[in-house]
């Protein structure tokens, strides 16, 4: 899920674990039969120690474990074990090399492709694609913050542009003001212009569903006061109808730039995010919250429980979830504890024509990674992205049902 510091350091403690248990497991002896290698052991160390002890994530620290199971067992000293299965999507494998010697290993590890695919590592090939898509989209998005129009007043004036920078400064503007003054309509006229907060009751404040969103709300309606006074700011600083201060030198040196303003980072968004996807962003994620507010207003509380939730559009997604669980723990006298979650993804892109019962809620928007999901039921694939139909997200009492067959997958905020 994310970039771990493992080092040659780490290689090295490693290769000493290996060499200090072995040679106290043969006790003198110069062969070691394989099924007398201390494998749980190695593995522990491996997984929890050496290379665990810096993995502060539960589903990259199972991903380490699969991977160390899959090599350290007896069955590696065969002939035909497969360090590598399909290493070109159909039937090459890399086994294991046959030899006793140091010569005969450094030979078959010359022998290897040159070129290592992301197969190696038990990934789909199309792994190479996504990352190579992410560079691409990081470097783009630095091209884009490195494009800064300079003020004429910098450039070397000459004969030959004399002509063209007096057209420029007609106006008495540099360029990079001109573009930011319409950079800014544009994103001030892309944003709703306010969102109506939640009125608080003594029934409704009841509700944990309603208390989660009427925080929401009043989040995105004070930062979104908040960027539409910027944006009408910078407008008229870029126009000479008002004085910069040094908030708006910083203001206008981030926007110019393609950088997020630091008042406008409230919540998590992808490192090198530029600001017009920013903007769009947040446009969506706040009509979904006037479509909350609007819901309130006309239904009450109650409508919130049965409203599509997109789960990425929220500012705080985790405490939707935690909400969703106390709703259902009020409701029917269950202590949280005893509460555990289920999802199904169903297949219809339509959530109205979901039917939910008391426990279940809609969440739309979800994306899913390295697989397809058919009936329920996930399927590896060569797709590198595929949008979710309508998941619904069930808390159930953990003696009502037994979870047989359930795979425990992450959610990351892309």
């Amino acid at each position: 899920s994310k970039f771990y510091e493992f080092n040659e350091s780490d290689l090295r403690v490693a290769c000493d674990t290996l060499d200090t248990w072995i040679d106290s497991t043969a006790m003198g002896r110069t062969n070691l039969p394989p099924e007398k290698i201390p494998w749980n052991a190695l593995i522990t160390l491996l997984s929890q120690s050496i290379y665990g002890g810096k993995i502060d994530n539960d589903f990259d620290q199972r991903l380490l474990g699969s991977f160390l199971s899959k090599l350290f067992t007896t069955r590696s000293f065969e002939a035909d074990f497969a360090l590598v299965a399909n290493v070109d999507g159909a039937t090459r494998h890399i086994n294991m090399p046959d030899g006793t010697r140091r010569d005969h290993f450094l030979h078959w590890i010359e022998s290897l492709p040159d070129r290592q695919t992301p197969s190696w590592l038990g990934l789909p090939n199309s792994a190479e694609k996504v990352l190579l898509t992410t560079r691409g989209t990081d470097l783009v998005a630095k091209l884009l913050k490195m494009q800064q129009l300079e003020d004429e007043d910098e450039f070397a004036y000459t004969e030959a542009n004399e002509n063209k920078t007096e057209e420029r400064n007609v106006d008495g503007r540099p360029a990079w003001m001109r573009t930011l003054h319409n950079s800014a309509s544009t994103w001030l006229e892309l944003l709703p212009k306010a969102l109506q907060t939640l009125r608080r009751t003594v029934e409704n404040i009841k509700d944990p569903l309603y208390r989660y969103f009427e925080r929401e709300v009043s989040s995105g309606a004070a930062l979104l006061r908040d960027v539409i006074s910027d944006l009408e700011d910078v407008i008229l600083i870029c126009s000479g109808g008002k004085r910069q201060t040094n908030y708006h030198r910083l203001l206008l040196s981030d926007l110019v730039k393609g950088m997020l303003p630091a008042r406008w980072c409230r919540y998590s968004v992808p490192r090198g995010c530029t600001v017009i996807q920013w903007v769009t962003d947040f446009r969506l994620r706040i009509i979904q919250l006037q479509q909350v507010s609007l819901l309130v207003s006309q239904g009450g509380a109650k409508e919130l429980k049965v409203y599509p939730v997109w789960l990425g559009g929220l500012f705080n997604p985790e405490a939707y979830i935690t909400a969703t669980r106390q709703c259902i723990a009020e409701a029917n006298g269950w202590s949280l504890e005893e509460l555990v979650l289920d999802v199904s993804i169903t297949d219809c892109m339509e959530p109205e024509k979901i039917n939910t019962d008391d426990c279940s809620f809609r969440v739309v928007g979800l994306k899913l990674q390295g697989a397809q999901c058919r009936n329920n039921e996930l399927v590896l694939t060569s797709t590198i992205l595929m949008d979710l139909p309508v998941t619904l997200v069930r808390w159930v009492k953990v003696e009502s049902e037994t979870r047989q067959d359930k795979l425990s997958l992450p959610v990351y905020l892309n």
